[in-house]
């Protein structure tokens, strides 16, 4: 053995404070029994300790070190075995110093600073372990205690084969299951077997999971915390197929697979696992019988969703045309979902599943129709009834963009809802309430839009500003969500009217409408409309219009061009101006192409993107304050196609000057009391405009009849005028939007049993400037800050104004054998981790080392 590795031991062994128990002189015997290092002892040369070879009597020995030199520092070299410790006279003084061995394992345990002697053993034992350097000095590095005992020196040694950082029993368990559950195939357990033990990862498994030792297997392994982990999320009994795989006690096992699931990087491995399991196993199988109302809050397995998903279906579609339906339960079990694993795989058709529980509620509450006066219904639409149509286009968006054929079904039934019914049952109530002419008592139209909106801006002062956004087939409904949208991200005030667009409800009618002007020549035949003379057609034609009528400086812009500009370029465009109107198409520009009809749902959503960037721009980049976003028109649209028995045969009529899918245009009416007809007194040169009732078309030919407008339908002429005036950010000002708040709702704040539950209280709706929240909720202990129970997700998302409809009931299970008496139940926002609130809680568990079904 090389004499300075020895003496670089011996040194640091004297010198290091840590693996010394005692703050006096420091003794340290070294026992030599072949005699193999007697030359190493003589050349040693340590500072400050005094050699001595043990050759005397150990009377001699103890007067020498107690009593002539009781602070002088030693080295003692025995060159002979080690004593038993009853004929060991030098124990008392052995005890009080160190030992040191001179062989390959009693110099690497001296390197790791360790006390108990024990651990030479196991050094020894395990010596193959030490002779990579890479392995040793990766354990060096680990820092582990000087008073670790033979378990704490074994798992150190496996984590360093797992390449960690640091011991770590449940990130070592991990790393070797995400290694494969066939040893065979695990490179890591390779490891293992060769360098260190598998007995000794076993000793590791039950004690951190509490996973029986018997027959053990990896496979088995995983197994049996998956289905302990299940057993625990369910509202009821495991399965009996799945119930001798349960590890009881179950904590551990619940708590290591819970952080797993809960961990970024690995939480994929675990999700590769657990579907082999679910395969091997027949999970889906075994699930297929349960209840929603058992299964709602376990993700150990992703059939899990899929078995809820199946089973809303077949609710939804059995109740689909029930006069009474019920759905709260299925509204929080669905709910429940968005904070759990599996959730962004299936979040779309979760959030389908959710838009036709609301259409069926809807329909819930209009079982007796629509029937009322067509102002009334009017208003009804623009108030509530438009939430029809929004929810239709949530459920095709979310649908189309959804995995696999599990809502093709589904589909259909709410197709034939929406189309049937919907449609159909409002598109003749408003067409039996209509009169004979174009207007509506106490309804504005829309060829009062510059009077009404624009004119008051800029008559208030010479430095007023309006931005008026006109955005091409922009619905009501989708003008509603874009209010919503517009509270949240900007800090003004934006509100909401409607108006009754013109009829015939085509682009180049509605386009004109809301410019300044009063009289409107509509050329049948032609694309362009006159106002007062002037025509409309056109960039150049509008602003013409605009300027002349307006008698103020303005200015037509693209909203692509203003989006691309700049923000110099942007000032520099608008500032010459008070009237600047901004033309949008995404909804229109989709709709009108055959080839794309299909994705004019969608269209609205990147329409609501658009526009709230628009307003951003105006408000943050240009300093605009006053936009009012309107529409030319809106549009019908079904996604199954239109059936023959939805066509009207094309009247044959020499009056008729026009004819589209869903007007004509006549000198005067003609013989068919089937169509409705009406004159437009806001028409100079007049004419009168003739529609099918409801949702029908004419027999026009060629591709495009799903997507329309120009008809007297509500959702064609129900136009929407938004207005947002922006506030400036003041001193003090908390920014443009908060998220909702949280309280705890709680009897008292006691844990008597392992699985509790609470209720968390959202203290403000989502509407204006309030945003949802995601939170997470979990007891921590008090001292370590480390989670005692499970980590519960929940997502404060609701828009009621009643609080009790805005409580979310969550259930913790406590994750640890022997918790503290007091824990602190902490509120974390899921996004940046900040604690919303915290709360003391006691600790008291009748069952201390088991779950319970209470």
């Amino acid at each position: 053995m090389n004499t300075t590795r020895i003496q670089n031991t011996l040194e640091t062994l004297f010198q290091d404070s840590a693996r010394w128990l005692h703050p006096g002189r420091r003794i340290v015997f070294w026992y030599d029994p072949d005699q193999q290092f007697t030359s190493s002892f003589n050349e040693l040369q340590l500072e400050g300790v005094k050699k001595l070879e043990l050759a005397d009597t150990p009377f001699t020995v103890k007067y020498h070190l107690l009593v002539e030199q009781p602070t002088q520092d030693f080295l003692l070299y025995a060159p002979f075995p080690e004593p038993a410790p009853q004929e060991n006279w030098l124990l008392d003084i052995q005890k009080s110093g160190l030992t040191f061995s001179a062989d390959p394992a009693a110099l690497i345990y001296a390197d790791l600073g360790l006390r108990q002697r024990r651990l030479e053993v196991v050094i020894r034992e395990n010596i193959k372990f030490f002779k990579s350097r890479k392995r040793t000095e990766a354990l060096q590095a680990m820092g582990i205690s000087p008073d670790s005992d033979e378990r704490g020196l074994l798992l150190a040694m496996l984590s360093v084969l797992a390449s960690l950082k640091v011991p770590d029993a449940g990130t070592l368990i991990r790393r070797v299951l995400l290694g494969g559950l066939l040893e065979s195939d695990n490179a890591l357990w390779s490891d293992i077997e060769r360098f260190v033990s598998p007995e000794a990862f076993w000793e590791v498994v039950q004690e951190h999971t509490d996973f029986p030792k018997q027959n053990p297997s990896l496979n088995k392994l995983f197994v049996q915390l998956l289905i302990t982990h299940f057993a625990q999320s369910l509202h009821g009994a495991i399965p009996s197929a799945l119930l001798n795989q349960v590890i009881t006690p179950k904590q551990r096992a619940y708590s290591f697979i819970d952080q797993w699931m809960r961990d970024q990087q690995d939480s994929p491995g675990w999700k590769t696992l657990s579907n082999e399991v679910a395969e091997q196993l027949h999970i889906f199988d075994a699930l297929d019988n349960l209840e929603p109302e058992v299964l709602f809050e376990a993700a150990s397995f992703e059939v899990v969703d899929q078995v809820l998903i199946r089973a809303c279906v077949k609710t939804l579609r059995a109740q689909m045309w029930q006069p009474t339906v019920e759905f709260t339960h299925w509204r929080t079990w669905l709910k429940a979902r968005h904070t759990l694993i599996w959730f962004p795989k299936y979040e779309k058709i979760y959030q389908a599943l959710e838009a036709a529980i609301a259409l069926l509620e809807f329909k819930q509450q209009y079982i007796a129709g629509f029937r009322q006066p067509a102002p009334s219904l009017f208003k009804a639409y623009a108030s509530n009834l438009h939430s029809f149509d929004k929810a239709y286009r949530h459920f095709i968006v979310q649908s189309d963009d959804a995995q696999g054929d599990i809502l093709k079904a589904l589909i259909d039934d709410v197709e034939n809802l929406y189309t049937q019914w919907f449609l159909d049952e409002i598109g003749e109530a408003w067409s039996d309430t209509l009169g004979k002419t174009w207007e509506l008592q106490g309804i504005p139209s829309q060829t009062r839009f510059f009077g009404r909106h624009v004119f008051p801006i800029l008559e208030r002062s010479d430095r007023e500003k309006a931005f008026v956004i006109i955005s091409d087939a922009l619905r009501y409904e989708v003008a509603s969500e874009l209010q919503e949208v517009i509270e949240k991200e900007m800090r003004g005030e934006a509100t909401l009217e409607a108006q009754l667009g013109v009829l015939p409800s085509v682009t180049r009618l509605g386009m004109a409408a809301l410019l300044p002007g009063s009289k409107l020549e509509l050329i049948p035949g032609d694309d362009d409309v006159c106002l007062d003379g002037l025509s409309t057609k056109g960039t150049l034609a509008r602003q013409k219009v605009l300027t002349e009528n307006s008698h103020v400086d303005a200015t037509v812009i693209n909203a692509k061009d203003l989006l691309a500009m700049t923000t110099d370029e942007g000032r520099i465009a608008v500032q010459p101006y008070r009237l600047i109107y901004i033309y949008h198409n995404v909804i229109d520009a989709t709709g009108d192409k055959p080839a794309n009809e299909r994705q004019v749902l969608s269209a609205c959503s990147t329409a609501i993107n658009e526009l709230l960037r628009l307003v951003k721009r105006i408000c943050n980049s240009i300093n605009g304050t006053n936009v009012i976003i309107t529409a030319d028109h809106g549009f019908l649209y079904q996604r199954r196609p239109i059936q023959e028995a939805d066509k009207r045969p094309l009247p044959n009529d020499e009056t008729i000057l026009e004819s589209k899918r869903r007007y004509l245009l006549a000198r005067e009416q003609i013989n068919d009391p089937t169509l409705l007809h009406f004159s437009l007194p806001y028409i100079e040169n007049k004419m009168i405009a003739i529609v099918p009732r409801g949702s029908l078309r004419f027999a026009v030919q060629g591709a495009g009849a799903q997507f329309v407008h120009g008809g007297a339908s509500l959702q064609e002429v129900c136009v929407p005028v938004l207005t947002y005036h922006h506030q400036r950010a003041v001193k003090g000002d908390e920014g443009p939007a908060r998220k909702v708040g949280v309280q705890v709702s709680a009897r008292v704040r006691r844990v008597t049993n392992n699985r509790f539950s609470l209720t968390l209280v959202q203290t403000e709706a989502v509407e204006g400037r309030w945003r949802s929240r995601q939170v997470t909720v979990a007891l921590y202990d008090p001292q370590t800050y480390t989670p005692i129970t499970d980590v519960r997700g929940a997502n404060l998302s609701s828009t009621s104004r009643h609080p009790s409809e805005r409580e979310i009931s969550l259930r913790l299970t406590v994750a640890i054998a022997s918790p503290p008496s007091n824990a602190y139940l902490i509120v974390k926002d899921a996004d940046d981790e900040s604690e919303l609130l915290r709360e003391n809680w006691a600790v008291s568990l009748g069952i201390a080392n088991d779950f319970g079904d209470f």
